[in-house]
């Protein structure tokens, strides 16, 4: 098969990422910590500094505020992370009202004015705060201070590994249960075909051949929608690819309601969708692009060219060749897309909407 270019696949809608953050805001209310500002943002393009209209000289890149308290409240939910270069206390009473969340809050890290020291205070593992401490402390040559028990006994951090795997939390409470038997170097079962986290936890695991979990702590890293036991970390990774084909003008919800019934049919999670792909001439569809927004994953389109390379589909139709001029849509833009991966969903047909799932490891 002839390899695609990149002008091949159309991407339609947003990122993944629907609602994105800026990076870093950079916090100090003195001008020795405007110094610390000015040394960190050098390093981190993107990042914003605020500071106190009390400063003397200020840079003319940083933004002023009168009240930090007032000028957090606005600004916390708008970055991935915090750096206060201040008091910790002070940095701890800002933020408290805003804390909601593991899973959602910024990293939070405070420096000492005079760049002695980086604690990762908020949001080590999900937010990255205790990484972005490290890097900081490069930045600055200061000293990190990380006080995450699974960073300072060496073990594995399986929040922290999810997120750097793009591995969807499904059940975020069963964090604990991993962790502490890490900690206790207690047996932890793990069910992962497709070696998500053989690097991260391989020597740490016992691998499981089917997901036959005991009253063990666990991980299972799968798309399959099988009951496990409450008590088994489920991580969805996202190996699954929506082809779909529909009419002019359909419904999002007629498009949504097919694709559930595909997914719930074969029993798997939506959380492990990468991404959704069409036909290019079918981007423009707003039933297709509200899709995209509401599942937050991005919508490709895929010309007829590089849909004809794939030589066997198992449901060709010959009304989608007379109108579209391709044998089939949605499965082969299903297999095209997960890289020429397995199809794992042929073609569901219903009303106005055809859907295809592949896979690829």
């Amino acid at each position: 098969m002839t390899r695609s270019s990149p002008t091949d696949f159309v991407k339609a809608g947003k990122k993944i990422n629907m609602q994105p953050r800026n990076f870093m805001a950079i916090w100090a209310v003195t001008s020795q910590g405007a110094n610390i500002c000015r040394k960190i943002a050098r390093q981190f393009p993107g990042a914003h500094i605020y500071l106190g209209d009390k400063v003397k000289d200020p840079p003319p890149e940083a933004a002023l505020f009168q009240s930090l308290q007032q000028a957090v409240e606005e600004k916390f939910g708008r970055y991935r992370s915090h750096v206060f270069v201040m008091a910790a206390g002070i940095a701890v009473r800002i933020i408290a009202p805003h804390v909601t969340s593991k899973l959602s809050d910024p990293a939070v890290l405070v420096a000492d004015d005079s760049g002695n020291f980086v604690i990762s205070l908020l949001s080590g593992h999900m937010g990255g705060a205790n990484t972005l401490a490290h890097q900081l402390s490069r930045v600055l040559g200061a000293t990190p201070v990380i006080t995450t028990a699974t960073d300072n006994a060496r073990v594995p951090a399986i929040d922290q590994t999810a997120r750097h795997r793009n591995l969807f939390m499904e059940n975020p409470q069963a964090v604990k249960q991993v962790s502490m038997a890490f900690l206790a170097k207690k047996q932890v079962d793990r069910f992962d075909p497709g070696g998500w986290l053989d690097k991260e936890a391989g020597a740490w695991t016992n691998t499981l051949a089917e997901p036959l979990f005991t009253r063990h702590p666990g991980i299972m890293v799968h798309h399959d929608m099988t009951p496990v036991p409450e008590h088994i970390l489920v991580l969805r990774p996202r190996n699954l690819y929506v082809g779909i084909g529909c009419n002019s003008a359909t419904s999002f919800e007629e498009i949504l309601e097919v694709l559930h019934t595909a997914f719930d049919k074969n029993r798997l999670s939506i959380q492990s969708i990468n991404l959704l792909a069409t036909i290019r001439e079918k981007t423009g569809e707003p039933g297709l692009l509200q899709l995209s927004k509401h599942l937050q994953r991005p919508l490709i389109g895929i010309t007829r060219h590089i849909l004809d390379l794939v030589p066997d589909v198992p449901n060709p139709s010959l009304m989608v060749q007379r109108h579209m001029g391709v044998k089939s849509v949605c499965e082969a833009a299903a297999i095209m897309a997960a890289d020429k991966g397995t199809l794992m969903v042929p073609k569901i047909k219903s009303g106005n909407v055809t859907v295809a799932v592949a896979s690829c490891t």
